[in-house]
Formats: structure tokens, C-alpha cells, sequence
């Protein structure tokens, strides 16, 4: 029996002016007030502390025709080329810029899509104080054992959620609490974590207000958990922190070899170079390393799915059979020490020892082992799957130590070579902002080069020798009281760290936290005592560097978005009011001839090779062919502002990219050295180093074995794995995390564009089929993931759940399963995955080994599954009433659980309390926002299963402010089928002139809802939908497009088709999407495959232009293929 009913709500007649109302609520101040994520009419203000906000004209040229500026895109390391055009209305395109050396005019599904993320939207533009606490029991409560050990909070319980401010007031007070800490604490009392994504200028300002002029080393970055194993690896091996070759390299290789990289998700640019080479050239050839068969191996003509861990197994291996087989370049390693005890270390390894250490067969490993003897020309590309692990910096160093044998290195073709994750993880490190780095590629343990830094800067004090505090210790130190106060920037660690609960804890109990970010969806600005709003990309101005070492420059495109201003400049500002000086910068091209002039200082061929033997490659002034001959000198100080060869302002503008330390870095004195010419030919200049080493390395015995939870919290009690009382089976696995296709980092950004959220819209946990057959569970089926702790340690008594959906796909090994690092608290309700993650981290770099964590399965049962579509504007107030469910629900839980204590009832019941009420996830569509959901709990799924519930939604929505702008009027309309426990719920908004008052109708009155002029006027604002099984709920891609025109369905018929979720006839649903860049969907590859004839992905693009740019969505079409050719054959 079906149910369906009908309502009006009636608001009252009130317009409110926004300029006169106070602003008290968070919502209220965190968005900027309502206008479409393109509109490019941008509040703007100037870099002063002026209080005023102006309303910018329209970026129209003088001319009317469209500007097009150059820019650099902000995601990967590969930093390609990108053009935005700017027309006479202030709207913003992007295409690749085919003058870049980089990308020669392609962009991949996330650069294609960065026009999406402009504009107001989910952004940071006021300065605020915020109650911290409160702030953090609103989004995520901690868990009680840790709450209950906090200290009081100072604050009234009165004090506002949020407290705005403006830029003169919170710079003076920072730089008072910073001063009043050290007074206090000491100069170690203070941290500052940044991120790969800040401009060079930025971390060079960062990197020298905190060594130079607060007076410590405790400076990290997000880079520590990307490539600070290739740093290591690489000064180990070359004496510096270099990368040989390029990107040309990639394509005159005759043999690509991939370790530890899904290069077509992550590179996917850069890969395509590759795979236009190997099709224009099929005898080149490309062997995958990864436990997983991910989309490169698409292409690959070998996968070697090694056991996670054994890279060092193997790669000794490969030294040994290169040794035997005669392919030493002895000329080479004549210039090179440690070859004699590098080939002791590796003797052991045969190719059958190889085989059972990494557990493949002897056939593949033999394979591989023929192909790099036969092909002088080979690449080896590593990324995270080799630097993120407790043995990264010897991985890096066994594969570095095979291309230093065979003289591989520096040359046309063949090198090893690190491909970053960041943006400008690369500027990062020539800046020196790491805890183990000093500026200008300097060695922060060189005594002389402290001191050369120290005069450049002219610092108030030496720089400290001692290593500062990295990111995998900034719990620990906060926690034990060494540091007082840490600023945040641009980064979001809540969620990126490993035990991520800790750092949670930590900013909890911290003094003074402060956060800089842009956007609003950062869980770390939630934790934080003062957020500041930083300028996003398109806004700031500066450069970055990408994997090759060529320096490009991200320009400004549009005004910034309310308050917000450049990180250098904030930074700036608060160390002038500390006192210092040096930081009165007025441009991005100050810092800029600031940090080329300290390469150059100090830089000439009679230079002091420091005790690491690390002489100084990085010399930015003789690659910009700028005489800076006063700064070579180290016995002249002389500020850059002094020398008359600095950039100009519009040269710094007009820069174009260039490649520091020429085409390729060989290594070895044998090879040409660099031309002293400051005016020549930079692409055919080749730099050399004093000499080279093979690292002696002996690989762990339980380097495959997954890591688990060890003894480190203060609040303890003894661990009791609940899980195993459950009758329901578990199963322990290895979690190997990483990257989505079309995602990046915690989706702040790449998050407000609709075409990247199809992908995966969901976070899922993906399984081996056999794996998935012993839990008991197939796709689309919910498990609680539970840390794994060593034998009896002391462990937490309450730690963030993960509850995910299941994929189940062979490309995993059996034993391994894979989740993604992008899902926040902002995105998901459950599946921070860095919760889960031990910190176990490599002693040579301190990187965290993020892909080898020992975790249990439980499968859970859902009672009710739902999706929720709402307008973008009511997306806060939906995720607050689903988080005032959990809250609720706990607090009953909390209260169950001391009854259940007194009266000693079951383990069953108590375990049902361990399950939360709801678990939800969000992904923005086209024009709305998708809002999937769950339930385990019985009765929390039958008040989902209420018209109630939702009508008391809808209520709090219209009275939630927003809907309150204009004279309106709310329908809701319901339908409830109880035999098949399905609801739908529909709400819109209609404007008139007069509103009536409330009323209701029955089934057969649907139709006369609305009247014709209403129904011209009519918006949906939500469209709800539950059942018991996720199949039973409506394609969401029709009723998306609803948002933008409820005006494309008849009147008469428009609650009926929004019940229905789809229209009566003549819709063809695209299905999922596919291929992002070319906006292709599932169904229609379909259509290409079965009634096209389709039998290979080429065809498909002929077709359909599905997999004609990036490329990365092959491997999905090729899925497609073998399952729906083989449908249509039989």
C-alpha cells in the first residue's frame, strides 16, 4: 500500500536585509553570501589591512575581447601548461597551453575541470576567531576517554561559535601570542605545517620566518608524506637533492619501467607522452611494479604484482643478475664508491630467492631481468607506492643503484626519476622547507652553510643544527607539551596524517592553533583557535616547480574572493609585528630575486663541498642568465633589493618556464660539465656531480608484514577486540591507500566540480573477489574497518570508525584491499582512513609507510539505504541535521551502555551499540548535491522511513534563513510504501506574490499542486529517496538536472515524475559517468560496445570521444568491453 501526500508551507511575509543582520551562526560566515560558483563578479581587497571589502568590476579587457592568461595548473607534480581565458563577463575557461614544455597542450580530467573550482563557492573570506572546541564537537565529537582529559575550556560558555574579525587586528594579536609563547615557552615552543601546494614564494617567506627569525628547524611539510624518501635517497646517492633527467626522457626510453606508480591516474599527462611514443614506436616496451593491477597496466607489457615491501628484494636482485650478466659501465663507475659493497649486499639474491621473497613467479622476474639488461635506454619512474613505506629511502636507493651501474643516469632516455605528487613539492625543497632542510639546497648540518644563510638573511640568531620537529612527530610534541602553538597552512592534516585522531587530539589540547586555508571544507580549519583566509588558485601569483626541476609561474586571473590574501603576505605581516625585519615585501617578484639571489650567494666553482659531499647545483641566477656577480661572493653581503640585475616586476610577470640546472644532471665528472656562460643554450647545457654512490642495502626480513597499532596513547585502557565476539565472520588484510583518478588530496577544490565526483562517488573499500566470498559480503555492501593492534599493547579506548561500501575487483591480490586517502569528515561521515594507519615511518626520511596497514573486516547489514539530492545552498543544513542524528544517537548510546554495565546484558546488544546510526557521504553534481546514506540501526530506519522525519527537515530548512530572502512559498509532496519499506520525498519552492496557508492532498490530488504561473516559478530545493537495497533507489543523473530547470517537466505531471525519480518516457539515462574529460557515461560506451561494434578502446573514442584525452579512463572502457562483447557474442 502506498501512501502520498502533499504539503504547503507558508512563510511569512519577511524580507530580510542581509546587511543589517548580525552574523552569529557558522554557516553564516563561512560561505560567501549567495551567488552562483561561476559568477566571476568577486569581492576583492587589497593587500593593505584595510577593513573594507569593494565589489570588483568585471574583468573585462579594454578592448571587450577575451584575455588569455598563462598559468600553471595546481595539482600533480607534472605541472602543465594551462591557458585561462577570461571573456568581456568575467567568465573563466581553461585549456592547455601548447607552448609548455610540459604538457604541449593537454590537460587531464582534473586540469580540464579548474574553471569549476573558481569562484565563491565553499571559500574562506573573513578572518575569524573561532571557539575551537565547540567547533570540533559540532563536526566530529572526540571520543569521550579523550574528551573527559582535556583541560577546561578558558572560554564562556557563552562565547560565540565564531567571532569575525578583520586583517590589522588578528596580524597584531598572532604576533603577540607568538612573541608571548616564546617569551614564555622558549623558541621551540612553535610550529609552522605547510603544504606542496603553497607557492615558492610562500614557503621561501615561511621557511625564513621561522629559521631564520623565530629561531627553529620546526618547520614541516605535506611533502613528508609524499617524496622526503626520494630526497633521501637521492642525497644519498648524488650528494644532492637532484632528479637527472626529464620529461623528453619518457619518450626517446626504449624500456619504461614503473614502480609504485598508477602513472595513468596520477601522471596521466606525462604517460600519455609515453604511450604516443611506444604507438608511434611498438617495439618500446612497459613493465608495471605494484601489487595492484592498476590502469597503467593497461598498457604494460609486463606486471610484476610483488608483495608490498619487497622492491628492495627485487631491485637487489637486479643488481646482481646486471652484475653477472657483463652490463656494468665500468668507465662510468670508476667515478662512482660503495659499487664493490652494494654487489656484497645483493650476491644472496637469485631469481628464485627473488621469486618467494616478493611472491611472483620466476618466469616474470627472469623477464624483467632481460629487458633492463637488453635496453641501455631504460626509465625507471617511482612515486608514492616506493617513498611511502618504512624502507622508501632504501627503495629509492636499490633502484638508483642499478642506473648508476649501468651508467643509466643524466642520460638521453635513461635515468631514474622521482615523480612528485604536489604541485610544487619540488619549490618545497629548494626553498628548504622541511625540518632536515636549509635553504638554496643547503645542508642544514654544514656549519658554513648555516652561517652563509644566517648573513644572507642578516637573522637575529644562528640557525639551530638540530632537526626539527617532522610531521609524523607534531602529536607527539604538541601532546607532550614541547610545542605551544603551530599554524596550519594550506594543508589539511586531520585527515592526511597517519592516526589522524591523534593530531585531532593534539590541536584539541594545543594553545594556539592557527589555520590559513581557502576553503571552508578543510576539517583542519575546524580545529583551529584563528582561521585566516588564504587565496586559492587563480588568485595568487608566484611559481612552483614541477618533477623535472622546470620552475613555471601561476599568474592571477581573478580578483581575490573577499579578504583573502597570499600566504607571503600574511606571513609577512605577522613577522613584521613580531619585530622583525627583511620581510617588508610589497610583490611575489621581491621574494622571488630573494630566494634566486641566496642560490647564488655564496655559489662559485672555489665553493666549500660540504661533509656530505653535497657541492651547490641549485644556482637560479645563472639559469635566468641574471649577473648577479655581488651575490657569488661570500664575502659580500648585499641585499637583493640592491642589485641592479634583479627582475623587474614585469619581467617576473612575463617569466617563462624554464628548467634550473640544464636538460639532464649526469652525475659523474665524465660527462660534459655545465657551461659557466650565463647566456647560453640552457637546453643542451649538462651538469655533473663530484661522485656518486651505490647504497650497500639488506632488505628486511618482515618488510611485507602489514604494520599494527603500537603503545602511544596517554588515555589508555587495555585493548579488547570486540569484533571477534561478533558471530558474524571478519577477515584481516593489508590497507594499501592511494590516490582516485579524478580526485585530489581531501577534495577541498576538486570537490566543487561536478564532472570529478562520478568517478567514485562513494567511498568504497575494494576487495579481492575470494576475499569478499569469506566475508560474506558482495559489492555495494557495508564493512567496518578496525585498526589491528601489536600483541598486547595498550590501545585506544574509542577511535574513529570506517564504514565503507565494498568493490570487488581482481586487480587487488588476494590479502590486500584498497581505499582512497581523499574522504574527510567534510566529504563522509565515516572513512577517514588515516585513522587506521599506524606511524611507522622510515628512519632515514621520516616519511610514514602509508600502503602497508594491518586492518580487520566486519560486515555490517543496512536496514535502510537512502539518497538525498539537494540545492547546493541547503547542503550545510542537511549534513547538520544528519549530524544531529548521530549526536543524539550517541548520547542515547552513551546512556545504554552504563545501563547495560549495571545489568550485565550481552555482548549482542552491547555490540549494536558499537555501530553508529547513520552513515552518509556527499558528492557535488552538476546542479545539485548527492547525499548518499545508510542505516544499521533498526530504529533510526524506521524514522528515516517517516514522512515526519523529513517534513521536520524540510521546516528546519525553510526557517534556516536561506529561504527567508523573499516572498515564497514551500511544497513538500511524500509517497511511502510500507510493504516495500520505500519513501520519496520531494521539496520545492515556489515564488509568488501571495502566499496561502498550509494544506495537504491526497494520492488523487497530486495534479493540482501547483498552478500554471506558480509552476513557471517552481524550484525543487530536495528530492529524498529510501529502500532497503541501493538498486531499488533512482538513477540520480534526470533528477540532477531538475536543480537547474523544475520547468522541463508539464505541471500537472511534476510531482508524479519526481517521485518516480525519472520522467514517463522518452529520458535515456547516460549512467555513470566515465570519462570525465570528454563527459561520456557509462551507458553510452555501452551503446558503442554492443551496438556500434566496438572491441577496443580506440574504437570507443571514434565513436564516442570516451578516452581520447587523458587516457586515464581506458582501463574502465576496456572493463566494459570484456564484459559487454562477451554479453553480446553469447
Amino acid at each position: 500500500m502506498s501512501d502520498m501526500a502533499i504539503h504547503k508551507i507558508s512563510a511569512t511575509n519577511t524580507i530580510t536585509d542581509a546587511s543589517h543582520t548580525k552574523q552569529t551562526a557558522a554557516s553564516s560566515h563561512l560561505a560567501h553570501p549567495a551567488k552562483t560558483a561561476m559568477s566571476q563578479t568577486i569581492a576583492t581587497h587589497t593587500i593593505s589591512t584595510a577593513e573594507d571589502v569593494h565589489e570588483a568590476s568585471s574583468l573585462t579587457p579594454a578592448d571587450g575581447a577575451s584575455k588569455m592568461i598563462r598559468t600553471t595548473c595546481p595539482y600533480c607534480g607534472v605541472g602543465c601548461g594551462v591557458l585561462a581565458s577570461v571573456n568581456d563577463k568575467g567568465v573563466i575557461s581553461v585549456k592547455g597551453d601548447p607552448e609548455h614544455p610540459a604538457n604541449f597542450g593537454k590537460l587531464c580530467s582534473k586540469g580540464s575541470a579548474l574553471a569549476q573550482t573558481l569562484g565563491t563557492e565553499r571559500r574562506l573570506i573573513q578572518p575569524y576567531y573561532q571557539n575551537k572546541r565547540a567547533s570540533m564537537q559540532q563536526q566530529q565529537p572526540l571520543p569521550l576517554n579523550i574528551a573527559s582529559h582535556l583541560s577546561p575550556i578558558k572560554t564562556s560558555d557563552r562565547q560565540p561559535l565564531i567571532e569575525n574579525t578583520d586583517w590589522d587586528t588578528v596580524l597584531g594579536d598572532i604576533a603577540k601570542r607568538l612573541n608571548d609563547t616564546i617569551d614564555k615557552y622558549g623558541r621551540d615552543s612553535i610550529m609552522f605545517y605547510v603544504s606542496g601546494q603553497l607557492l615558492t614564494e610562500d614557503y621561501y617567506v615561511a621557511n625564513k620566518f621561522i629559521k631564520g627569525f623565530i629561531g627553529n628547524n620546526n618547520i614541516d611539510s605535506n611533502s613528508r608524506l609524499c617524496m622526503s624518501s626520494a630526497v633521501a635517497g637521492h642525497k644519498r646517492a648524488f650528494g644532492a637533492d637532484l632528479v637527472p633527467g626529464n620529461y623528453e626522457d619518457f619518450e626517446t626510453c626504449d624500456l619504461l619501467v614503473l614502480v609504485g606508480s598508477n602513472m595513468a591516474w596520477c601522471h596521466p599527462i606525462l604517460f600519455g607522452r609515453f604511450l604516443t611514443a611506444k604507438k608511434l614506436n611498438p617495439n618500446k616496451k612497459l613493465i608495471v611494479i605494484d601489487p595492484r593491477r592498476t590502469d597503467a597496466c593497461e598498457f604494460a607489457d609486463l606486471h610484476l604484482p610483488i608483495a608490498a615491501g619487497t622492491d628492495t628484494h627485487l631491485y637487489n636482485g637486479l643488481l646482481r643478475y646486471l652484475e653477472q650478466h657483463g652490463c656494468q659501465d665500468k668507465q662510468y663507475t670508476r667515478q662512482c664508491v660503495g659499487v664493490d659493497e652494494a654487489l656484497y649486499a645483493a650476491k644472496m639474491w637469485t631469481i628464485d630467492k627473488v621469486a618467494s621473497a616478493c611472491q611472483v613467479s620466476p618466469d616474470s622476474v627472469r623477464q624483467f631481468y632481460e629487458w633492463i639488461a637488453a635496453n641501455d635506454k631504460t626509465v625507471t619512474a617511482f612515486s608514492m607506492g616506493v617513498n611511502q613505506s618504512k624502507s622508501g629511502t632504501d627503495k629509492v636507493n636499490t633502484i638508483i643503484n642499478t642506473h648508476l651501474f649501468t651508467g643509466r643516469v643524466g642520460q638521453v632516455g635513461a635515468s631514474p626519476f622521482s615523480l612528485t605528487g604536489q604541485p610544487n613539492a619540488m619549490g618545497g625543497r629548494e626553498v628548504g622547507a622541511l625540518a632536515n632542510l636549509l635553504a638554496a639546497h643547503l645542508d642544514l648540518d654544514n656549519r658554513e652553510h648555516r652561517q652563509l644563510v644566517v648573513d644572507f638573511w642578516a637573522s637575529p640568531q644562528s640557525i639551530a643544527a638540530n632537526v626539527g620537529v617532522k610531521a609524523c612527530d607534531a602529536a607527539d610534541a604538541i601532546l607532550d607539551g614541547r610545542i605551544k602553538a603551530i599554524w596550519i597552512m594550506a594543508t589539511n592534516p586531520v585527515v592526511s596524517l597517519p592516526e589522524a585522531d591523534r593530531f585531532r587530539q593534539a590541536l584539541a589540547e594545543c594553545d594556539l592553533v592557527i589555520v590559513s586555508d581557502c576553503s571552508v571544507d578543510s576539517d583542519t580549519v575546524k580545529c583551529a583557535d584563528i582561521v585566516l583566509p588564504a587565496q586559492g588558485w587563480g588568485e595568487k601569483s608566484g611559481t612552483v616547480t614541477n618533477s623535472e626541476r622546470r620552475i613555471s609561474r601561476q599568474r592571477s586571473l581573478l580578483p581575490a574572493t573577499g579578504m583573502a590574501k597570499p600566504d607571503w603576505w600574511i606571513l609577512s605581516q605577522v613577522a613584521k609585528r613580531m619585530g622583525f625585519s627583511g620581510f617588508d615585501y610589497q610583490h611575489p617578484s621581491e621574494i622571488f630575486n630573494e630566494h634566486v639571489a641566496l642560490t647564488a650567494y655564496g655559489n662559485d666553482k672555489n665553493q666549500t663541498v660540504s661533509t656530505k659531499n653535497q657541492p651547490r647545483y641549485l644556482n637560479l641566477a645563472k639559469d635566468l642568465s641574471v649577473l648577479m656577480a655581488e651575490a657569488t661572493h661570500s664575502h659580500h653581503s648585499i641585499h637583493h633589493r640592491r642589485m641592479p640585475n634583479a627582475l623587474s616586476n614585469e619581467d617576473y610577470d612575463m617569466m617563462r618556464p624554464f628548467q634550473w640546472g640544464g636538460a639532464r644532471i649526469s652525475m659523474t665528472e665524465a660527462a660534459n660539465e655545465r657551461s659557466d656562460d650565463l647566456l647560453g643554450d640552457m637546453t643542451i647545457q649538462t651538469a655533473s656531480c663530484i661522485k656518486a654512490q651505490l647504497i650497500a642495502i639488506t632488505p628486511a626480513d618482515n618488510a611485507s608484514v602489514p604494520n599494527r597499532h603500537r603503545h602511544k596513547q596517554r588515555h589508555k585502557r587495555r585493548y579488547n577486540n570486540i569484533s571477534s565476539k561478533l558471530n558474524a565472520p571478519t577477515l584481516d588484510l593489508r590497507l594499501i591507500t592511494g590516490r582516485l583518478r579524478d580526485q585530489w588530496h581531501t577534495m577541498t577544490r576538486t570537490g566543487l566540480a561536478p564532472q570529478l565526483n562520478q568517478h567514485q562517488s562513494k567511498p568504497v573499500l575494494t576487495l579481492h573477489p575470494d576475499d569478499a566470498a569469506q566475508l560474506c559480503v558482495k559489492t555495494d555492501d557495508f564493512v567496518q574497518l578496525h585498526r589491528q593492534y601489536e600483541e598486547g599493547v595498550i590501545a585506544e579506548q574509542e577511535a574513529s570508525q570506517v564504514l565503507v561500501q565494498v568493490a570487488m575487483s581482481d586487480v587487488m591480490r588476494v590479502g590486500d584491499a584498497f581505499m582512497s586517502m581523499h574522504w574527510s569528515n567534510a566529504f563522509a561521515s565515516f572513512a577517514r582512513m588515516g585513522t587506521l594507519i599506524p606511524t611507522v615511518v622510515d628512519p632515514h626520511s621520516g616519511q610514514p609507510e602509508l600502503k602497508n596497514s594491518a586492518i580487520r573486516l566486519t560486515a555490517v547489514p543496512m536496514h535502510t539505504f537512502g539518497k538525498i539530492l539537494v540545492h547546493p545552498d541547503w547542503q550545510d543544513t542537511v549534513i547538520v541535521q544528519l549530524r544531529t542524528i548521530l549526536d543524539n544517537f550517541e548520547k542515547k548510546r552513551v546512556q545504554e551502555d552504563g545501563f547495560e554495565k549495571k545489568s550485565h546484558t550481552g555482548t549482542n546488544a552491547a555490540l549494536a551499540n558499537q555501530l553508529p546510526a547513520l552513515t552518509w557521504n556527499l558528492s557535488r553534481q552538476m546542479n545539485s548535491v548527492l547525499i548518499n546514506f545508510a542505516s544499521p540501526n533498526i530504529s533510526v530506519s524506521h524514522t528515516l522511513n517517516t514522512s515526519d522525519f523529513w517534513q521536520q527537515l524540510a521546516e528546519a530548512i525553510q526557517y534556516s534563513g536561506q529561504l527567508a530572502t523573499q516572498t515564497h512559498k514551500t511544497n513538500t509532496a511524500f509517497t511511502v510504501n510500507k510493504q516495500r519499506d520505500q519513501l520519496r520525498f520531494i521539496m520545492t519552492q515556489s515564488i509568488r506574490a501571495a502566499v496561502n496557508s498550509s494544506a495537504s492532498a491526497s494520492t488523487d490530488h497530486t495534479d493540482s499542486i501547483a498552478t500554471e504561473g506558480e509552476g513557471a516559478n517552481e524550484k525543487l530545493i530536495m528530492a529524498v529517496y529510501l529502500a532497503p537495497t541501493p538498486k531499488a533507489l533512482p538513477s540520480i543523473q534526470w533528477l540532477d538536472s531538475c536543480f537547474a530547470d523544475a520547468n522541463q517537466m508539464p505541471v500537472n505531471q511534476r510531482y508524479k515524475w519526481l517521485l518516480a525519480g525519472r520522467p514517463a518516457s522518452g529520458y535515456v539515462d547516460p549512467g555513470p559517468l566515465v570519462c570525465s574529460c570528454m563527459s561520456v557515461g557509462e551507458n553510452r560506451i555501452i551503446e558503442a560496445i554492443t551496438k556500434q561494434g566496438c572491441t577496443s578502446a580506440a574504437a570507443v573514442g571514434e565513436q564516442c570521444r570516451a578516452g581520447t584525452n587523458c587516457g586515464s579512463c581506458v582501463g574502465q572502457i576496456n572493463d566494459l568491453i570484456i564484459k559487454h562483447a562477451q554479453l553480446e557474442s553469447a
